[in-house]
């Protein structure tokens, strides 16, 4: 089965719904996440950069065989959460991310929801070529299928229609979200491609980005010092964080980090270094973590505070804009 790459949106400023119509989706704090299922085939769940998941979520592809396994193959796009108190907490998520084959106690401990908010194939056609309302008024029944089983860990996301950004954004910010997404109510589904046609707006600004050294002790991390790579694909140091990491987590981390270790630092221009630190231990660029930030200088990130690691994004993907 051909994995379909996942289509993506562009940061920047919300439309205000004046020169052509737009819809409103609420930004979940979870990791994207593609779904498979019917077809005469067993259900398959896959990351944005392709890597099938489908053991780590069990109960997500059960559920998804329960409500849809007897129909032909349907591709949902969406979101995978952990519900903290109704909202999403990227904080348990990440206790999922990193295992390949979840357990039942790990499932009643840490139980995962489906957020599908958008269908690419609906009863073995493609649907990538309707519109964005007619792929949602598609996705309505599938939703009322959901409803009528019942009990299942899949959550159809509401959307808004005619609303302005300044509404929306007021609304996300009531409701503890991430951010808001804005998408051409008219626009087709572009997949593996970043359109404007999608347009995301962060509450708070979160990037992934390169753990590319480290200071801390042989048992556990106090700092992070974070890398991307810029237009040029040189590897540039961004900042650092030390805020948001856990007893467990700064342990934990220092045994991921002794297989990446090196003698000397990796940035293309060490030299160009934002920040330095005495005492530190350089690693061979390997790990992605997300990091929520209030500001970028030329002196790097500030008021840094590390959300976690993200085991769904590829390393070489990971790029830093030195104009922001």
């Amino acid at each position: 089965m051909r994995l379909i790459a996942p289509m993506l949106a562009t940061a920047g400023a919300l439309p205000d719904n004046t020169d052509r119509p737009w819809s409103f989706e609420m930004k979940y704090d979870g990791c994207r996440m593609l779904a498979s299922v019917g077809g005469g085939r067993e259900p398959v769940l896959w990351t944005r950069n392709l890597n099938v998941v489908t053991p780590s979520y069990p109960e997500v592809a059960e559920a998804l065989t329960a409500a849809f396994g007897g129909r032909g193959r349907i591709v949902l796009d969406g979101e995978v959460v952990v519900l903290d108190h109704g909202k999403p907490s990227f904080g348990l998520l990440q206790r999922r991310m990193g295992v390949a084959h979840v357990a039942k106690p790990l499932q009643r401990r840490i139980p995962v929801t489906f957020l599908p908010f958008d269908v690419l194939a609906l009863d073995d056609v493609d649907l990538m070529g309707a519109s964005y309302l007619d792929r949602r008024a598609e996705l309505a029944e599938l939703d009322s299928i959901i409803q009528d089983v019942g009990g299942l860990p899949i959550t159809v996301p509401p959307f808004w229609e005619n609303q302005s950004g300044k509404i929306m954004v007021n609304a996300a910010k009531s409701a503890g979200m991430e951010g808001v997404l804005a998408k051409r109510s008219t626009s087709i589904y572009l997949p593996g491609q970043r359109s404007r046609a999608w347009v995301k707006y962060a509450l708070r600004t979160t990037s992934s980005l390169l753990v590319i050294g480290f200071v801390g002790s042989s048992r556990s991390v106090a700092t992070l010092i974070l890398g991307a790579y810029d237009a040029e694909n040189r590897l540039v140091q961004v900042g650092s964080v030390s805020s948001g990491l856990t007893v467990p987590m700064r342990r934990q981390l220092r045994e991921d980090f002794r297989p990446l270790e090196r003698p000397s630092s990796p940035l293309t221009d060490p030299s160009a270094a934002a920040e330095t630190f005495p005492g530190v231990q350089w690693l061979t660029p390997r790990l992605v973590v997300d990091v929520a930030y209030r500001a970028h200088t030329p002196g790097g990130l500030r008021h840094t505070s590390l959300k976690g690691r993200r085991f769904d994004v590829d390393f070489q993907s990971i790029t830093w804009d030195l104009t922001q």
